[in-house]
């Protein structure tokens, strides 16, 4: 099931025309979008962080859930945090499967950023990601690695 993770982590990127991250509850990389920008600022060192270790540094992790994302049922905007290594506004979308919070769709946001549209048919695929990873939960399975 981790190409539909992909897949479904490409598909919000298309949407929204920004590289996104699927992380689960803890924090711990299950897909990410390609990057394909000559803009070397969209790779700032929390994301490039997220992306080699497959997981946010706890200090990270409480700087976002400071902005209430395990408790969000819609898109979140955090600004940036250069002291925290957080060089770029962020949008998460949190990805619940019946109220319960199992991840966290990660995008760069931009100037003027996505439409409330746009943001809505992108926490349409989040709500899939939400499905499979309660099924995953379910059977067991381990996606960080």
């Amino acid at each position: 099931m981790k190409g539909d993770y992909q897949d479904l982590v490409d598909e919000i990127s298309a949407l929204l025309a920004a590289p996104a991250t699927l992380e689960n509850r803890d924090f711990g990389l299950i897909a990410f979008g390609a990057h394909d920008s000559e803009d070397d600022s969209a790779m700032d060192p929390v994301r490039t962080r997220s992306i080699l270790t497959r997981k946010s540094s706890p200090a990270v992790r409480a700087w976002f859930e400071g902005f209430g994302i395990a408790r969000a049922t819609g898109p979140v905007r955090i600004p940036a945090a250069p002291d925290a290594g957080v060089y770029r506004d962020r949008i998460c979308l949190p990805v619940r499967h019946r109220g319960i919070a199992l991840g966290y769709v990660w995008l760069l946001d931009t100037s003027p950023g996505p439409t409330g549209a746009q943001l809505a048919a992108a926490m349409e695929v989040a709500a899939r990601i939400g499905g499979l990873l309660a099924d995953e939960e379910r059977a067991g399975a381990d996606l960080s690695r």
